[in-house]
Order: structure tokens, then C-alpha cells, then sequence
């Protein structure tokens, strides 16, 4: 079961340090040489959850939720989201900034003999970023830098680039075209890459070449960061923070609400081994599973795949460990191209469900085989 992850609106985010974040890079940087997938790691803040939820660009919302659920490290990229996750009483253990992430990937990196393409950023901050890291390490390989205007449309300019990017064969790939800009790229364009790793940074070139100012440490770590940045450009971050800020709270505040009505219900934990059906393909998830007591599970072969058919009837609550662990299920099966439906989801547990933002993840089913109507939160 994977304990290193909490459910932050939908999105689970990796419970890390600083020190463990650089060490899961650096270990999927050799993972490469075996098995030759290239990997995202995403450094999701406040505005990642608002666009991964936004209501009016829905088909958006929706694949950038996907890719953050796919992506192979999600860091927690602002004060908002830690403190969220001590609400909840999965408390994640530190911020983990990609301003405060590449510096030390920069330093790692060359005592390794891993090298870093700088991709996109501002006003020549990725060529300057470069020779500043240069500078302070000169051991460190550059593999190459650049900061074209990307147009997700153009095919062509965008395989020209990523050909230069290959050319180099750079361990770790910096994207720094902004959310959700550069994960959509690296998810249009991933196919292409030679890369072991790529990591969205965002502004991060900016602050760390001087374009822009960050915040000072007392303002980063009290969660003011943001104040500091909007009067830096008042006039085209005050209604970005303003919707932001609204539409992260609109989403936060019944998330708390349900989550406290839940922990009163103090659910028991331990659950009983999956059943399957005769010509189903399975899962080992009975560790992943044994966060429901008295949950029945079994397994049928569809038409179009396997259907894992969980039985809440005995649930009455979920703890946010419970549902930390129900989404790893849900996502290692979707991994295995296999269903799920929830039947018998009694009103707080679907609830529950709806707030953390994971009820999209249950297959809508109709009936089972033997009879009883199936729920989807």
C-alpha cells in the first residue's frame, strides 16, 4: 500500500522532504536505462487544483486532473496545499517548491554526472539560469537551453524542439512553461522524448535569474508568498489571485466540513481478501484494500474488461487514510484497464467521495450480476 501519498482535491501528492523528492528523481533518472519510460514530476500549487476543477474549460480540467493522477511525483507547491493536508490529518512533511527544487537538483546533478536541458521561462532566463548554476557548480553538465514560443498546435516547431532536446540527451528536462501549459506538453509530446525525467518548474527561471523577485523566507513559509508576487504585477495578478483564492476555498470548505463529520464516525480499519469470479483477471490489492471493514469485493469479465465490484454496505465512514488508499486502487486499476463499481455507498461515504474529488474514478454501472443496483458517488 502506498503510504507516501495524500488526496489533495483529486490529485494525490507525494509526502516527501526535499531531500527524499531529489532521490526519487535521481533514482527514476536510472530507471530510465531499464525500462526506457520517460517520467513527470509536477510541482502543484493552488492554481493546479483550481484548473484541474475549473467548471467553464471542463475538457481542460479534466485532462490536466488526468495527468496530475498520472504523473510519477506531484510535489506540494505552496503553504495552502501542506496546511490543507494537516486539516484533513494526513499531514504532508514539507513544502517542496520548484524554486527551491532546482537549485538542489542543480547541485546533486553534478556530483552525479546527470545533465539539465533548460526549457522555456522568459526574457532569456533560461540561458541565464544556466550560467548561473554553471557558476556555482561547474562540474554540472548543461546540456542545452532554450525558450522558443511554444504553439501546442504546431506540430512541426514542436518536434523541432524536442529533436534538439534529444540531440543533447539530457538526464533531466526543466519545462518551464507554466501550468497547465507545460504538462499539457510534456502529455501531447511525451511519445517523442528521450528524457528520462521532466519536471515542471513554472516561473521558477525567472526568480532564480533575478526577472523576477521572490518573496522573502518569512513570506514563503507564513503562505504570503502570493501577496508579495501580486503587488510585483498588480494589475495581471490581482483577478488571477482573486478567482484563484475564491475558487480553491469554494472546493476546500466542504472538503474540511465532510472530512470532520467523517473523523467524529471514527471508522475501524481491516478488511477482508478480494473474491474473484472465474475468468477474471485480478489484482493484488488486498493490502490496497484494507481500509474498509466488512467490504465485499469481487471480480467479473465484461465484454470490455474486467469489473471489480466493491460492496460498501458496512461502510459507514472513511477516514483520509482511507481514501488516500481507495485511490491508490482506484488508480492501479485503471493502470490494468479494469472497472470499478461501488454499490450499496451509503450517503456519507459517497459524500466523502465527492469532496476529496475522486468519485470520477468509480465506473457508473448499472446492474450486477446478481441483481442488487450499483451506485456511482
Amino acid at each position: 500500500m502506498d503510504k507516501q501519498r495524500s488526496v489533495l482535491l483529486g490529485v494525490p501528492v507525494d509526502n516527501l522532504d526535499m531531500e527524499q523528492t531529489l532521490g526519487k528523481i535521481f533514482d527514476m533518472v536510472r530507471e530510465y536505462q531499464s525500462d526506457s519510460i520517460n517520467r513527470l514530476v509536477a510541482t502543484a500549487n493552488v492554481d493546479f487544483m483550481v484548473n484541474a476543477h475549473n467548471r467553464k474549460d471542463s475538457k481542460n480540467a479534466k485532462n490536466l486532473l488526468s495527468i496530475l493522477r498520472k504523473a510519477d511525483l506531484v510535489t506540494a507547491d505552496g503553504m495552502p496545499l501542506v496546511w490543507l493536508s494537516q486539516l484533513l490529518g494526513e499531514p504532508l512533511k514539507e513544502r517542496v517548491t520548484g524554486a527551491d527544487m532546482v537549485p538542489a537538483l542543480a547541485e546533486k546533478a553534478s556530483l552525479e554526472g546527470k545533465s539539465i536541458y533548460f526549457f522555456g521561462g522568459a526574457d532569456g532566463s533560461a540561458k541565464q539560469t544556466a550560467k548561473i548554476f554553471k557558476g556555482l557548480y561547474p562540474e554540472l553538465k548543461i546540456a542545452g537551453f532554450s525558450a522558443p514560443m511554444i504553439d501546442m498546435e504546431d506540430e512541426i516547431e514542436n518536434m523541432v524542439e524536442i529533436a534538439r532536446i534529444n540531440v543533447t540527451e539530457p538526464d533531466i528536462l526543466l519545462i518551464a512553461l507554466g501550468n497547465p501549459k507545460q504538462e499539457f506538453w510534456f502529455d501531447r509530446y511525451k511519445k517523442y522524448m528521450k528524457v528520462p525525467v521532466s519536471i515542471g518548474v513554472g516561473g521558477t527561471f525567472e526568480f532564480i535569474s533575478g526577472v523576477t523577485s521572490r518573496a522573502p523566507e518569512w513570506m514563503q513559509k507564513t503562505g504570503l508568498e502570493w501577496i508579495f508576487r501580486m503587488a510585483q504585477d498588480p494589475k495581471r495578478l490581482i483577478n488571477r489571485y482573486a478567482k484563484g483564492l475564491f475558487s480553491f476555498n469554494r472546493m476546500v470548505l466542504p472538503l474540511l466540513l465532510v472530512n470532520s463529520v467523517a473523523k467524529r464516525m471514527a471508522p475501524k480499519q481491516l478488511l477482508t481478501d478480494g473474491q474473484s469470479q472465474a475468468g477474471s483477471t485480478e489484482l493484488t490489492l488486498h493490502d490496497q484494500l484494507s481500509m474498509i471493514q466488512g467490504m465485499n469485493t469481487f471480480i467479473t469479465q465484461t465484454a470490455t474488461g474486467p469489473v471489480m465490484h466493491l460492496d460498501f454496505k458496512n461502510v459507514f465512514a472513511l477516514s483520509s487514510a482511507d481514501i488516500s488508499n481507495f485511490m491508490s486502487v482506484l488508480l492501479l486499476a485503471g493502470k490494468e484497464n479494469m472497472k470499478i463499481n461501488a454499490f450499496n455507498l451509503r450517503f456519507l461515504p459517497r459524500m466523502l467521495m465527492k469532496v476529496y474529488k475522486i468519485q470520477d474514478l468509480l465506473h457508473p454501472g448499472n446492474e450486477l450480476p446478481n441483481g442488487p443496483e450499483t451506485y456511482a458517488a
